[in-house]
């Protein structure tokens, strides 16, 4: 699959960039990408959620009224369950939501998750920008050409760990400052980003320069 590159006004260039059908041409496997994603969210959970019982309350253990002939529930101390501020019954309690899966699986759902996006038509390649300074106006004119603006975007950058410049590594960071407050628009790392961020944008405009890293991580 070859990809026209997109300039910095948002136009197709005449450059054209084959894509690793390692990465970007193999048959999607929904299922892995189905446990992928279950696996990042569930490991976003806290899991930190907490409601005292009886036992756990500091009342006194004394019988408030007498058994029968009150009209009301029959209750004991001041930590039933039926009297407001009482001990919760069934309350939820700290539990550990963290989810596994093997790196194997991990690899074959991200490349699933790219070869989906490859499919549909929903990557779009831009040129290595240079920003010398933070600009997210020039960036919005990016979008505004391509006909995305307004789209949930996932921009993937080239990584800091694979660059070898001080200039490129304050221009990536430029990039990144110029795109962060652009509404529905997010950037990630091209090695760290996740199976669900990528299912969860609408398109992909990844960075010339960023397909070296994917290739290197998913290769």
């Amino acid at each position: 699959m070859k990809l026209s590159v997109y300039d910095i006004e948002g136009k197709k260039t005449s450059v054209e960039v084959e894509l690793n059908n390692e990465v970007f041409g193999i048959e999607p496997n929904f299922h892995l990408i189905h446990q992928s994603v279950k696996v990042y969210l569930a490991n976003q959970r806290q899991g930190t959620a907490k409601a005292k019982g009886r036992s756990e309350l500091a009342f006194s253990n004394k019988k408030l009224f007498r058994q029968k002939g009150t009209g009301g529930a029959r209750r004991g101390d001041r930590k039933s369950p039926v009297l407001v501020g009482g001990g919760k019954t069934f309350g939820p309690s700290p539990r550990d939501y963290t989810m596994k899966m093997n790196k194997k699986q991990k690899l074959l759902a991200r490349k699933s998750a790219y070869s989906d996006k490859a499919l549909n038509d929903k990557i779009y390649l831009i040129d290595n920008f240079v920003f010398e300074a933070p600009k997210t106006t020039k960036f919005v004119n990016v979008l505004s050409g391509m006909e995305v603006l307004g789209k949930k975007v996932l921009v993937l950058v080239d990584t800091y760990s694979y660059l070898d410049e001080d200039a490129k590594y304050e221009n990536t960071v430029n990039l990144l400052k110029s795109i962060r407050n652009i509404k529905n628009t997010n950037i990630q790392l091209a090695d760290t980003v996740s199976t669900y961020e990528i299912m969860n944008a609408d398109c992909l405009i990844i960075q010339k320069g960023a397909l070296q890293t994917i290739d290197r991580v998913n290769g």
